[in-house]
């Protein structure tokens, strides 16, 4: 580990870290709206879609930052921001799921690491689905009357209970998640070594 990936983070890096989850929230909040209509999509392909987005500015906090402890700052955001939304009991998964993308980038400067910031991210996203399901798991009444009121129909709120309540089709959505996170990574440094080095921006 290098002496920098030992440094605390600093203001300009918790700032950084600020700036792209927020950017990141933006988008998964549109794509959210945007699938809605379309129930298969919404359940199975959003958190896809949303990591494989996000991935680029993930990629560039990761290059930015270069500091262990990001994947799991970035969950542990996630899942405050879904314990205000109502689901506390979602923080203590999301500071699990952190711990564990964290493991993932033990080692000398991982955060600049091509292959292990995509098994990082990967991590991070295929868990972004599977605490979707969460709360139907833990709390389906309070959770559907939610659902409706922001827009979820009846026939999209049975789909949902049969895909949480179905390991074949849970399994079908963590690898799309994950499929589509890893590409977004792909994608992500190509984009970052042809625009965003050239800008300085990492």
């Amino acid at each position: 580990m290098t002496q920098h990936s030992k440094k605390k983070f600093s203001i300009r890096d918790m700032m950084t870290i600020a700036a792209m989850m927020v950017i990141c929230f933006i988008i998964m909040m549109i794509m959210s709206g945007l699938t809605l209509p379309f129930p298969l999509v919404n359940l199975y392909g959003s958190a896809g879609i949303d990591g494989f987005i996000c991935a680029v500015f993930f990629l560039v906090a990761a290059n930015r930052v270069n500091k262990h402890g990001l994947l799991f700052a970035w969950a542990a955001v996630y899942g405050l921001i879904q314990g205000v939304m109502g689901y506390m009991f979602l923080f203590p998964y999301f500071l699990a799921l952190g711990a564990v993308a964290e493991l993932a980038m033990v080692g000398k400067d991982s955060y600049r690491n091509p292959l292990r910031t995509r098994i990082g991210w990967t991590i991070n996203c295929a868990g972004n689905f599977i605490g979707c399901a969460v709360p139907l798991w833990w709390a389906w009444d309070s959770y559907a009357a939610m659902a409706l009121e922001s827009g979820f129909t009846n026939d999209t709120l049975t789909m949902q209970m049969e895909m949480v309540t179905s390991p074949a089709l849970m399994f079908l959505g963590v690898g799309i998640t994950a499929v589509l996170a890893y590409l977004g990574t792909l994608f992500g440094q190509r984009l970052l070594r042809k625009h965003f080095q050239k800008a300085g921006i990492v």
